[in-house]
């Protein structure tokens, strides 16, 4: 029993184990976070967009190209555009400061992810 004792104290007060609660200089904790979300929805002609949870260089939404009803090579050719534009977009957040956090799966009939930014607040 105080070698179990011993050896969790040993691991427990190990530099690795030490350095996994030390927090970083960088960490802005106390000021917190701003946090913006980009909705991608792919669906219908009229629910095909991007939307930005608050304007981002003045756009609330951006329409994407829409990939019911197409033929395989036109879907084909829809999605890419449709990844390029998410892709630029995100980019240009990455850009203005806006550090990605998480992505999830939008919990909806229509296809979609939602991107989760934060921004340490100045």
């Amino acid at each position: 029993m105080a070698s179990i004792v011993l050896s969790t104290g040993l691991l427990l007060g190990s530099p690795a184990a030490r350095a996994q609660l030390a927090v970083p200089t960088s960490t802005p904790a106390a000021r917190g976070y701003d946090f913006l979300t980009v909705t991608t929805v792919e669906g219908n002609k009229a629910q095909s967009y991007l939307l930005f949870s608050t304007p981002f260089q003045g756009k609330t939404e951006v329409p994407l190209t829409s990939i019911m009803l197409m033929g395989a090579e036109k879907y084909k050719e829809a999605i890419i555009q449709n990844t390029q534009l998410i892709n630029e977009q995100l980019t240009a957040l990455t850009v203005a400061g806006w550090e990605l956090a998480q992505v999830y799966v939008v919990a909806t009939p229509i296809n979609g992810r939602a991107y989760l930014f934060r921004k340490a607040k100045n």
